[in-house]
């Protein structure tokens, strides 16, 4: 994440079209609104386009603008979100769902730099940032022919991927803090904590949603949980792996320092005994680990 930080950082100082990458819920959303923020442009407006939700028979109406007649409804003029993005930017938000004839519109904007609205033969300059969103599949598409390949390249001169969150679990403990502050926050409540289990739970669950997966999870948890301590048993079944709670040859519950003592060694095997990485996760220093290493036996 600190290698995408120093990536936002260098692009928002360019102009040139950025293709952002990942899994659904991965965030791309926050980092193209990161990068408006960081750029010369943050004082121009933000517009998104919800490329999937956008009715077929309204595409270029609602890209482009038209003029009043330019079909039955059209009662009045009306500009695009090219238009009203200004020298702002326009997000073309899952832009790799749009329909191929779409698709081909769009082309032609970002290489002319220029539209013209329904109904008009006047040609309007385009001056704002294009910045677009997809899955990882995009490459599929693009090979199936289901996302024209002259457009993926045009859009990609900056590419951005996010990574999934399974792919930085040492984030976990921070995006847990932060979620769970903001959740707490709106309905007037003081964060909970987690106790081992429950860290452990979050921890080894592959999160297929992402981060918006976990935020989800959590507000369910605090929502159903009126007490300061949030437990593995506060989580989704779905969420729990056995193993982490119990020891598999036992119903009783583990007590906390086993908990403790099998996170440790879930810890240490994910980081590949790595004990800065470990102790990073952990939230706690290199010489704690190692006194709980050797408290447990775990030398």
């Amino acid at each position: 994440m600190r290698a995408l930080l120093a990536e936002l950082t260098r692009y928002a100082a360019a102009d040139a079209n950025v293709l952002i990458t990942g899994g659904t819920g991965a965030g791309k959303d926050l980092v193209a609104r990161t990068l408006h923020a960081l750029s010369s442009r943050k004082r121009d407006p933000f517009v998104v386009v919800d490329c999937p939700g956008l009715p077929s028979s309204l595409i270029e109406s609602e890209l482009f603008g038209h003029e009043r007649g330019a079909f039955t409804d059209a009662t009045v003029a009306r500009a695009g979100k090219f238009e009203l993005a200004g020298q702002g930017v326009v997000y073309l938000d899952r832009v790799d769902e749009l329909p191929l004839d779409a698709q081909g519109k769009l082309l032609r904007l970002v290489e002319q730099k220029q539209l013209e609205r329904l109904g008009s033969n006047l040609s309007v300059p385009v001056r704002a940032r294009v910045v677009a969103s997809a899955s990882e599949d995009i490459k599929v598409a693009v090979a199936d022919g289901r996302f024209r390949t002259d457009l993926y390249h045009r859009l990609r001169v900056l590419p951005l991927r996010v990574p999934s969150l399974t792919e930085r679990t040492g984030d976990l403990p921070v995006l847990i803090r932060r979620l769970l502050s903001e959740i707490a926050a709106t309905s007037g409540r003081t964060a909970p904590t987690l106790t081992p289990d429950a860290l452990a739970a979050l921890s080894s669950y592959r999160w297929p949603g992402n981060v918006r997966e976990l935020g989800h999870v959590l507000e369910r948890a605090v929502l159903n949980t009126d007490g300061p301590v949030l437990s593995a048993a506060d989580l989704p079944s779905s969420i729990v792996s056995p193993e982490l709670v119990t020891d598999g040859r036992t119903t009783e519950r583990p007590t906390l320092e086993a908990l403790e003592r099998r996170y440790i060694a879930f810890v240490l095997k994910e980081t590949r005994g790595n004990q800065s990485k470990a102790a990073a996760i952990l939230g706690i220093s290199r010489k704690a680990l190692w006194e709980k290493r050797k408290r447990y036996g775990m030398e």
